[in-house]
């Protein structure tokens, strides 16, 4: 007899995920990483890039395990730095 498989949830399926985007600019990846390192909070990145806070946390995700990014002190929260 086979093993019995559990069923499985899928990520990102369902309606509510419509707006979750997954495809940007290397413009808007350059503007992600500018804002990241200045310590916005992952709120007014979404913002200034007009996509939703999910699609911005999934843009740290994938940057992160690239290397392109680093945690950084508060994380998704960020810690503004003052810029002159």
């Amino acid at each position: 007899m086979g093993r019995k498989v559990n069923e499985k949830y899928i990520l990102f399926t369902g309606d509510a995920h419509e707006t979750v985007k997954f495809d940007f600019t290397a413009k808007q990846i350059e503007i992600f990483i500018t804002l990241w390192n200045l310590g916005l909070s992952i709120n007014k990145i979404a913002q200034r890039l007009n996509t939703s806070k999910v699609s911005a946390t999934l843009i740290v995700m994938d940057l992160e395990m690239t290397g392109r990014i680093e945690a950084r002190a508060g994380g998704l929260l960020g810690e503004q730095k003052v810029v002159s």
